[in-house]
């Protein structure tokens, strides 16, 4: 089982984290990796001041990295940026683990609160808030009635459903991911193991060879 991070899923990532106005941004980095700051600035026609920002706010959330080289002629740094597949991948766990628990909160404010909306649903209050405003929608005026949970909660529990069973793959992955990890490191260390046996079977040969060695010019003497 492999989790495969598709476009969509990159970009869903990284526009939580730049907002829409990062999307050119996103899109030039998932397009090459090791394009320098000047290249993404003039691809996504913005200032290399905004670029800049953009990207150190994906550094803080270690979703990129960079290599800088100096320009011969100008004397100056620049540096090169690369997307993290494997950061991006935390942070879309993350991000959906924070949405499950959002939508079970959801789920049991539903359950324990009345909410009222007026006919043109402008906007959905609890009974505090619809007390303040004396059960009128603070946007047309017209009287609130009391909403309908059970359709909300329906899909909320639905959303919930589905997320569990992707946040569980996940953790499958991540768990094939360490298992493979641990064997490898175990392949390696029998590896030297098997090597180091190997060097002394030899010196020991070679010790065994140069004693009989001495011991048949004995002989001829």
């Amino acid at each position: 089982m492999t989790m495969r991070l598709t476009p969509k899923k990159i970009e869903q990532i990284l526009v939580t984290i730049l907002g829409d106005g990062g999307l050119p941004l996103i899109n030039e980095l998932m397009a090459k990796d090791n394009i320098s700051e000047f290249d993404l600035a003039t691809k996504t026609k913005k200032d290399i001041k905004v670029i800049r920002k953009l990207l150190y706010i994906l550094y803080n959330h270690n979703l990129v990295s960079f290599t800088r080289k100096k320009d011969k002629i100008k004397g100056w740094y620049i540096y090169y940026w690369t997307l993290v597949p494997d950061s991006v991948k935390f942070n879309y766990f993350k991000m959906k683990r924070d949405l499950l628990e959002r939508l079970k909160q959801q789920a049991e404010d539903e359950k324990r609160e009345l909410f009222f909306v007026c006919r043109q649903r402008c906007l959905r209050m609890n009974f505090d808030h619809a007390m303040d405003f004396e059960f009128r929608c603070p946007e047309c005026g017209e009287l609130v009635n009391q909403d309908n949970s059970e359709e909300i909660i329906k899909d909320i529990h639905k959303q919930i459903g589905e997320l569990e069973i992707e946040l569980k793959e996940l953790q499958e992955v991540k768990k094939e991911k360490r298992k493979a990890v641990k064997e490898k490191k175990k392949e390696i260390k029998t590896k030297k193991k098997e090597k180091l046996k190997e060097k002394k079977v030899k010196a020991k040969t070679e010790a065994k060879g140069k004693v009989a060695g001495k011991v048949l010019k004995k002989k001829k003497k």
